[in-house]
């Protein structure tokens, strides 16, 4: 055209192009097949293919922020770890909180091993067959004869008085240079497990969508499966600080 003629742009678009064949429409694609392969130009034609444009938009967005939602997940657990290890590194009191991870141990050990919810009774030889699974060994097991008649509250107090003193007193002599070892011993649980959990999540994640198939909500079985998987990592990290700290044992050297 002249100099300053403001011209207009035409756009090509295959029948074969993938945005046609899957956003195109039953009533679209009859009329391709109608026309052959003659040249289209129709306003109705044109409107089609503007409207197959905006759904294959909104698909990608759809996509996009599902993707961020699954990402968002991740990203709660790990600024909860991260926080956790941080107050970890910062602290000077860790030997307190081995303190509250030998009684999480413990409750999960008393869990495991009620008979009756709501009496709150206790399969006391299954309970000390436990104690000893979380490191206790023979010199500091927990004989049943030391529970019997006791009430729920009572083992747990008894059971964690006795590992903690047990704990405290094999410590004691080198007590000062033994606490970095215990932050060090809590740091690298909570980092393998971690790591070992991110790998599980990437799995659950890949297999997620086959749920769809039985008309569940991939997402909402994601968050949840997810949630659980993390409690579990959680008390997995409180079994194995207890048991490497429980297994330890304090060589003293004797003058000769």
């Amino acid at each position: 055209g002249r100099q300053g003629d403001p011209g207009f742009s035409r756009f090509f678009v295959s029948l074969e192009d993938s945005l046609m064949v899957r956003f195109g429409g039953e009533k679209l694609q009859k009329l391709f097949e109608k026309m052959g392969d003659e040249q289209i130009e129709s306003k109705a034609v044109t409107k089609s293919i503007t409207m197959a444009q905006k759904r294959v938009e909104g698909y990608n967005f759809d996509m996009r922020k599902q993707l961020l939602d699954y990402d968002d997940v991740l990203r709660r657990q790990r600024e909860i770890i991260y926080a956790q290890r941080n107050r970890i590194l910062e602290s000077e009191e860790v030997h307190e909180m081995v303190h509250v991870i030998f009684e999480k141990t413990l409750d999960q050990t008393l869990q495991a091993n009620i008979l009756d919810e709501k009496k709150q009774t206790v399969d006391i030889p299954g309970l000390c067959k436990s104690l000893e699974m979380t490191g206790l060994t023979e010199d500091r097991a927990i004989h049943a004869q030391e529970l019997e008649g006791l009430k729920y509250e009572e083992i747990k107090l008894h059971c964690l008085d006795r590992i903690w003193n047990d704990y405290e007193k094999e410590i004691e002599p080198v007590k000062m240079q033994f606490l970095p070892f215990e932050k060090t011993v809590v740091l690298r649980n909570i980092d393998r497990n971690w790591i070992e959990h991110i790998d599980r999540m990437d799995k659950l994640r890949s297999g997620i969508y086959l749920r769809s198939y039985a008309q569940n909500n991939p997402l909402q079985q994601y968050v949840q499966e997810g949630f659980d998987m993390f409690e579990d990592m959680n008390k997995r990290i409180d079994r194995e600080i207890a048991f490497f700290l429980l297994k330890v044992r304090i060589r003293r050297e004797t003058k000769a």
